[in-house]
C-alpha cells in the first residue's frame, strides 16, 4: 500500500474547492469530482454524496452511500494504485436505487477514465 490511507472528505471548504476547482469524470451512475494536488502527507480523502434531487428518501440515500463505501474498500488496492494523494467527491447520479454490482462497475469504470 506504500503508506497511503484513505480518509474521509469532511471539511466544506475542501468539498466547495473540490466542486469549484476540480476536474470531473463519469462512469454509469458515477460522477468523480477530484484535485490531485495541494493535499498534506500521503493521504487520499474520499467523500461519497447522494444528491436529494435523485434519491429523495434519506434511508435509501445512505444505504447508496454505505454501499459505494463498501465498494471502495473492497477495491482499496485499485484505489491507491490509481488515485494519487488528493481530494476525491463521488456523487451517485442514478435514479434508481442500484445494486452493487452497477456500483461496482460504474467505480471501476471511473479507475480506468481517471488513470487513462
Amino acid at each position: 500500500m506504500s503508506g497511503q490511507q484513505i480518509k474521509k472528505l469532511k471539511s466544506k471548504t475542501q468539498i466547495d474547492r473540490v466542486f469549484k476547482k476540480g476536474r470531473t469524470v463519469k462512469s454509469g451512475v458515477l460522477a468523480m469530482h477530484y484535485i490531485e494536488k495541494g493535499c498534506e502527507q500521503n493521504y487520499v480523502h474520499i467523500g461519497v454524496g447522494v444528491p436529494k434531487r435523485f434519491v429523495l428518501l434519506a434511508c435509501r440515500r445512505n444505504r447508496i452511500k454505505r454501499q459505494i463505501r463498501a465498494v471502495i474498500q473492497q477495491q482499496q488496492k485499485e484505489v491507491f494504485e490509481v488515485l494519487r494523494p488528493g481530494y476525491y467527491m463521488i456523487l451517485y447520479k442514478g435514479r434508481v436505487v442500484a445494486d452493487t454490482d452497477d456500483l461496482f462497475t460504474s467505480l471501476r469504470g471511473l479507475m480506468r477514465n481517471l488513470s487513462s
